[in-house]
């Protein structure tokens, strides 16, 4: 009786294996979440902005559109070959220009020097350091 209810089990457990086997190989790796569209991208940042800037309604939604037109037009850009890496630096810099022209005239003096900061790159000697103690 003992033989049978052991061969019984190691049957049992051989058969769930078995049939779980195809079930799992089917649950591979997940795909990767698919990067965030311009407009995702833009309603981030502009939800930042707007709450590092202290905003009120109108002024949001401009700088809402503003991102959004920043973003898809450097994105647009992005997908161009230039004939010289002035030329594409000049494109890049008239999207920022024409970008805070149109802040400069929604947010207060205040609000537009703060956006700058906040726009203004980390440079390396103001990047945080690591420090690896041995």
């Amino acid at each position: 009786m003992t033989t049978f209810f052991r061969l019984s089990s190691v049957g049992l457990l051989l058969g769930l294996l078995l049939s779980g086997g195809p079930a799992l190989a089917q649950t591979g790796p997940t795909a990767e979440p698919a990067a965030p569209t311009v407009s995702q991208r833009a309603q981030r940042m502009a939800s930042y902005l707007a709450d590092a800037l202290r905003l009120n309604a109108r002024q949001a939604a401009k700088l809402r559109a503003a991102v959004e037109k920043r973003l898809d037009s450097a994105e647009m850009l992005g997908h161009l070959l230039f004939t010289s890496g002035q030329e594409a630096s000049s494109a890049f810099e008239n999207i920022d220009y024409r970008y805070y022209a149109a802040m400069g005239k929604v947010l207060t003096p205040t609000q537009f020097h703060l956006l700058l900061q906040l726009d203004e790159p980390v440079a390396p000697a103001d990047a945080p350091v690591m420090v690896q103690r041995h």
